[in-house]
Order: C-alpha cells, then structure tokens, then sequence
C-alpha cells in the first residue's frame, strides 16, 4: 500500500536545495581566491626572444582596397604654405620663358611670309559704277551673301567703289549690294544666272592665266 505525499515535506526539500547551491557557489568561490592567490605568488619571467616578431609575422596582413587608400589620401589633413619671397621670383621666371617661347618659338609667323592657304588663291578686282550710292558691298558665293567684311571703298573720282579680294580658282556668283537694301548685278559680266527671286546673280570663272579685273 503506497503512502501519501505529505505537502508538509515540499518546504523542508526546496530548503534543502537552496543549502545545497549556496554551498556549491561557496565552494567555487573559494577555488577562484585560491587560484588568483597562486597566480599572483607566481614570478614574473621576461617574454622569450622573438616572440612578439614570430606572433606578428604568422599573421596574415589585411589587404586594403585602393579606392580606400585613395578615400584615405584625400580626407588627410594638409598644410599650405605660402612664401612670397619663393613664389614671386618663380613666376617671374614662368612669365619671361612664355614670353621668349613666343617671341622665338617656331609657331611664330614671318611678317613676309604668305600663308599657303593663301597663296594658292588668286587676286581679284571689282569695280562698280554708282555715284549716287552712299555705300556699296560685295556679296556672293564665297562670302555666303554676306555683305559684312567686304565693304567697298570709294575712288578718288567719287564715281567708282572698288575691292579687292583672293579667290580660289573655278566659278562664282557674285552681285552687289548698294546703301544695304539694292541688288544690283555686274552689267560689266557677259554671263548672269537667276538667283530665282527675280535678281541676276553675275557669274565670274577665276583662272590663274587670266587676270581677273571686274
């Protein structure tokens, strides 16, 4: 026949239990203060020879990337110095070497000398008979009809306007314009071609044989 658990039995037993641990935690605390006592009755001996190198060069040294080198480089901290006294006779010096390098330097262009460009086009005279006119342009083909840097100058007998210009060799179209809003023709030029707004455009054929006086 089983017996019957007594409730009365449950407080002695969690008592018993709590004796129990606090006896085992005594007992390791005492093993900690005896061990910390030995350690510190222990000498002191110096590291062995090399062993700080040894530890250090078994390691692996880390790689750093070297856009985060670059980042590194950039974020330093730098000082500027400033010194008049170094830096006003090196610009000096840069300012004179400039100056010689253009003054004798082989870009420099010979006042006498003709650029080949220009050399290979061929002088031309216009002349156009208009007293009345207060000025007088050239416009054509090789100025793309723009009257502007081709202004005609006026002759001594007040009754002539006359430029000359370079052009290459082959077949222009030409005309002048007169006080800025007048298109007139060449009447002087045996050929004309419409211009197909109601205007004759003179036509010019430059050769290098023939001297070319409008």
């Amino acid at each position: 026949m089983s017996r019957k658990k007594d409730p009365s039995d449950q407080p002695f037993r969690d008592s018993s239990a709590k004796v129990e641990n606090t006896a085992y935690e005594n007992n390791e605390n005492q093993d900690l203060l005896a061990l910390k006592r030995l350690i510190y009755r222990m000498p002191d001996r110096e590291a062995p020879a090399g062993l700080t190198e040894s530890i250090l060069s078994s390691l692996e040294p880390k790689t750093v990337p070297g856009w985060v080198r670059i980042y590194r480089w950039a974020l330093r901290p730098r000082t500027v110095t400033f010194q008049p006294l170094k830096v006003v006779p090196a610009a000096m010096v840069l300012v004179l070497g400039l100056a010689i390098a253009f003054q004798f330097g082989p870009w420099r262009k010979d006042p006498g000398s003709i650029d080949p460009r220009q050399a290979s086009l061929i002088p031309v005279t216009f002349t156009l008979s208009s007293p009345e006119a207060e000025s007088v342009s050239l416009i054509g083909s090789f100025n793309q009809w723009n009257p502007a840097g081709h202004k005609m100058q006026q002759l001594g007998d007040r009754n002539t306007w006359a430029l000359e210009i370079r052009l290459p060799e082959g077949r222009h179209e030409y005309a002048f314009l007169v006080d800025g809003k007048m298109v007139v023709p060449d009447h002087s030029s045996p050929f004309y071609r419409s211009d197909g707004f109601g205007n004759r455009n003179s036509v010019l054929f430059v050769s290098r044989n023939e001297p070319a006086n409008i």
